[in-house]
């Protein structure tokens, strides 16, 4: 490379160059000196005014938009109220429209709970709807196009204490006869009970009826068949229940025996072994026939709880004795079937037996007596007799003089399963 010389790299107007001006010239760089930067001059700024009028527009869409608001807003509200059209200015509020329209609703009273009247006008100021939606602030807003209906206030009832109370359901009965079906589950109904803080006065409200069952209290159609249901209550009974299922056996009639569980032990499951092995049936007459709190003649005094345990007990005791699933045919303890016994143990039993025939026997009036009380049996009849409870000779003896009676007559001595089979009215 040829070196080049001062003159080359900076001419002057000796070397044939041009004088160079003050911002050209140049020092020497000394070998050790740092360089220098050179200044370069900002080009100068240019003013947009694109931006401005952009700012200028957006204000002046503004204006134009908050003006419109403001005169819209400045409008009337064009509402129909009870079916006419009307202007609502001012604040276009529900009251602005009673002011404008005149219009004076009375004020509802105040009333107590039974709807008696407390004080006058103490009750709802008017009554209106927005658009069906209910309101009573004079504050509230309206926008034309609403469509309101205003009047005279409502009544405001009195402040009161509430109390809900349920109403047992009942049963209704239908006919006379002496079997004893429940149909129906019952179901409590309830009952409000308002007592005004202010009147003191009490008033009632269903709101729930009750549901109640019907006990059918019903007879058998055996038609022209000359059929009899025996039953035997309060046994077994050591010597009576032998003897009596001897007497039957020798008649060819069949019975139904409504047994005390607390008797079936001993010699008493035996007897109730025995009897259903002879085609018998077996049903409960409860566990202890109510002794204690039902003094021997009465579920009904019995608590609840205890009513259904004797029920439960004695189909326990009968199916410990035969290993079978006890009958729920059943009969209650002096035939006292009562409304709280139907409510408790009903659920629990198919039918409850009574009678048409009693003999009596119970209160041992003779043989004779006896007899003849069976000799009375028609077609369908159920007798009541007695197998257990003391001594029951009068019993047997009745009984071997009455069936071959009745036997003779064409009767055929059936169970109550067999009974029950025919249609029941």
């Amino acid at each position: 490379m040829t070196e080049r010389s001062f003159d080359d790299l900076f001419p002057t107007h000796e070397s044939g160059g041009h004088e160079p001006r003050r911002s050209e010239y140049v020092r020497p760089v000394h070998p050790n000196a740092r360089p220098h930067a050179r200044a370069v001059a900002a080009p100068p700024k240019r003013t947009s005014r694109i931006p401005l009028a952009i700012a200028l527009a957006v204000l002046v869409l503004a204006v134009l938009v908050g003006g419109g608001v403001l005169f819209v807003q400045s409008l009337p509200a064009a509402i129909t109220l009870n079916g006419s059209s009307v202007n609502v200015g001012g604040d276009k509020t529900l009251g602005d429209a009673l002011h404008a329209t005149g219009i004076k609703p009375k004020p509802g009273d105040l009333v107590a709970v039974d709807g008696s009247v407390i004080e006058e006008g103490k009750g709802e100021p008017f009554h209106a709807t927005i658009n069906g939606e209910a309101t009573t602030g004079t504050t509230t807003k309206l926008a034309s196009g609403d469509v309101v209906e205003l009047g005279d206030g409502n009544p405001i009832e009195e402040p009161s204490e509430v109390a809900e109370v349920a109403i047992p359901f009942s049963f209704e009965e239908e006919g006379n006869g002496p079997i004893h079906i429940i149909e129906g589950d019952g179901a409590d109904g309830t009952k409000r009970t308002k007592t005004g803080t202010l009147s003191g006065l009490v008033a009632e409200e269903m709101l729930q009826d009750p549901v109640n069952p019907v006990r059918r209290n019903v007879s058998p159609e055996v038609g022209d068949d000359k059929v009899v249901a025996l039953t035997f209550d309060d046994g077994p009974w050591s010597d009576s229940t032998a003897a009596i299922l001897d007497t039957l056996s020798e008649f060819g009639a069949k019975a139904t025996f409504f047994t005390v569980g607390d008797r079936i032990s001993g010699e008493g499951v035996d007897l109730v072994k025995r009897a259903a092995a002879e085609g018998h049936q077996i049903c409960t007459h409860t566990l202890d026939h109510a002794a204690g709190d039902g003094q021997s003649v009465n579920l009904g005094y019995m608590t609840a709880e205890d009513q259904v345990a004797e029920v439960q007990k004695g189909y326990e005791a009968i199916e410990a004795a035969t290993g079978a699933e006890a009958s729920h045919v059943f009969r209650t303890p002096g035939g006292n079937y009562g409304e709280d016994v139907m409510r408790n143990v009903g659920p629990l039993v198919t039918a409850e037996i009574g009678w048409n025939i009693d003999s009596q026997d119970w209160r041992r009036p003779g043989v004779g007596p006896i007899a003849d009380q069976i000799k009375n049996a028609w077609p369908g009849a159920i007798v009541l007799m007695h197998d257990g409870g003391g001594d029951r000779s009068q019993t047997v003896q009745a009984l071997r003089d009455a069936l071959p009676y009745l036997k003779a007559q064409g009767y055929r001595f059936i169970t109550m399963d067999e009974l029950l089979s025919y249609p029941l009215s």
